[in-house]
């Protein structure tokens, strides 16, 4: 290994005389693809005897025919196809983003809307206190079977009453707006 490597390093100093690259045509071929084609014919070295010396060195030896793979050919059944021209159509505009655009914006726009006692109409009906003429003009999310008497409506927001589900019927028109626009 010593001897090799001694060699190469001749080769790439630019010490190594042509005779030495006849006897090893593997510094020949590394010549080659170091310094161009052009090298050997200037050193008076042929590029196809260098070859031919080349392929019966690394024939000779067994642990080098391992450098050459064979790979079979491949047999199917199956016959080949154009690739497609254009890429698949994506729908840029879901069904799942106009609901979720339009049940968000409906429970936003009428959570609001209860919470300025704008829903206050429904209650016209209402007898008893706590009614909206009353000045409760809040529906209570939980009690909407009751719009008929007091249990059914609170004072509005403006009063600083505001509850548990006013909050969650604003969230869920707010996370459903929210869940239209990131899917997008």
């Amino acid at each position: 290994m010593g001897d090799n490597s001694e060699k190469l390093k001749q080769l790439l100093d630019g010490e190594l005389g042509p005779d030495a690259l006849e006897e090893d045509p593997i510094l020949a071929k590394l010549a080659e693809r170091i310094y161009g084609e052009d090298f050997l014919e200037k050193m008076g070295l042929s590029r196809g005897e260098s070859k031919r010396a080349l392929s019966e060195s690394l024939s000779d030896d067994d642990e080098n025919d391992l450098l050459i793979e064979v790979i079979p050919s491949f047999e199917s059944d199956l016959e080949p196809f154009d690739a497609p021209t254009s890429p698949p159509r994506i729908n840029e505009t879901g069904g799942m983003s106009k609901a979720g655009l339009g049940i968000g914006s409906i429970f936003l726009i009428v959570g609001i809307a209860n919470l300025l006692g704008l829903l206050s109409f429904l209650g016209n009906n209402c007898t008893g206190g706590g009614c909206p003429t009353d000045g409760h003009t809040r529906m209570n999310w939980v009690s909407l079977g009751h719009l008929d008497n007091g249990w059914g409506w609170s004072p509005p927001a403006f009063d600083g009453s505001i509850g548990i589900p006013d909050i969650a019927v604003l969230g869920i028109g707010i996370i459903a707006l929210l869940w239209t626009y990131m899917k997008r």
